[in-house]
């Protein structure tokens, strides 16, 4: 019975016979874009010599749909994007991005019915537009429409709109990304739609090898589910209700006393008082709003706080000179010495078990 059942069993791990657990996984759960046609080929071959799949992989934008990578797909999803180019307005969706293979359209159909359906639609209806029409970022970023954004800021926002509900990503980023001031308005966007779990600060020297001197970090988060999406709106909504109404006295009077000098200056026929008065009105509302929505924000992140594990590797495995070096990421034949139960992998273990010990510095 035993050498039955694991017969049985080595059946389903069997990568080579069609259905089995492993030829789905490798043929139907992995997939992966490259705009450069050799990163593509290469990852194709790779993975060929490996016996795994390698029908998800395409040369193609990853910020435009193909075949199977499309918006509430995927449960996990891994990136290192390119650092420090644009995509201008000028970067627009061309015919052969929105062209699919008949056979492949009829597959795809088949396995995802609607929701493909849309997505190719989606693309469809944006030929001849900018890419960056398709996100949101891009009109946060000025104020002004779209313009040109950066190439990783974009990818933040495909990966979080490709994972389903409660889906979890790991993505490579510069440094900026996680502190420069005007930058704020994309960690909101990760914050009010994801948790973020984990940011860990890499040397500067990571990718001295590959010619990018940026220093970097790894940003982990999990996309809300929709409890959790519920749950953040409402205390967003209530947050923002408690700000306002703590303004709502001062914001009356003051308003009510501007406009009053506003409809004075009309009555005076003075351009120049007119203006003044125009002015003010206007810079005293937008003040007010920025500081309401600054205060909302603090105080929702009073009422949704979570703990971010938080973790500066020195050691990840390779030098300035692309050599192989000692590796404090994870358990490792060559870790630097004294890290041995604590690597960045092992302490995030602990950290989810009991975060109060690391808040409480007793870990």
């Amino acid at each position: 019975m035993l050498r039955k059942k694991y017969d049985e069993i080595q059946e389903t791990l069997d990568p080579q016979r069609r259905g089995s657990r492993l030829w789905n996984l490798a043929n139907q759960y992995i997939y992966g874009t490259d705009a450069n046609d050799r990163m593509a080929r290469t990852s194709k071959m790779n993975m060929i010599m490996h016996g795994d799949g390698h029908g998800g992989v395409h040369h193609h934008d990853g910020f435009i749909n193909v075949n199977g990578i499309f918006e509430g797909r995927f449960d996990i999803i891994l990136t290192n994007p390119p650092f420090g180019a644009n995509v201008e307005e000028s970067d627009i969706i061309l015919e052969s991005d929105t062209t699919t293979d008949e056979e492949a359209e009829r597959l795809y159909s088949r396995e995802f019915g609607q929701l493909y359906s849309e997505a190719q639609a989606k693309v469809r209806a944006a030929k001849g537009k900018p890419i960056a029409s398709l996100f949101e970022l891009p009109k946060n970023s000025t104020g002004k429409g779209i313009g040109k954004i950066k190439t990783e800021i974009l990818f933040i926002e495909r990966c979080l709109s490709l994972l389903k509900p409660g889906g979890r990503m790991a993505i490579v980023l510069p440094e900026g990304v996680f502190n420069n001031p005007s930058l704020a308005y994309v960690r909101e966007f990760c914050e009010d739609r994801a948790y973020i779990k984990a940011v860990v600060s890499l040397p500067q020297e990571t990718f001295f090898s590959i010619g990018a001197s940026v220093k970097a970090s790894l940003l982990f988060m999990q996309k809300f589910t929709e409890n959790e999406k519920a749950d953040f709106e409402k205390k967003r909504n209530a947050a923002d209700l408690a700000i306002r109404n703590k303004y709502m006295p001062e914001l009356e009077r003051e308003t009510a006393r501007l406009e009053g000098e506003l409809e004075a200056a009309r009555l005076s026929w003075e351009p120049t008082k007119l203006k003044k008065a125009q002015l003010e009105l206007r810079d005293y509302q937008r003040k007010m709003e920025k500081r309401i929505q600054a205060e909302s924000r603090a105080l929702l992140k009073e009422q949704f706080a979570y703990p971010v594990f938080l973790y500066a590797a020195d050691k990840v495995g390779i030098t300035s000179t692309g050599e192989a070096d000692q590796n404090e990421l994870f358990p490792h034949p060559n870790q630097p010495p004294g890290t041995e139960g604590k690597t960045c992998l092992e302490v995030y273990r602990a950290f989810i078990q009991d975060p109060k010990l690391f808040l409480e510095g007793r870990a």
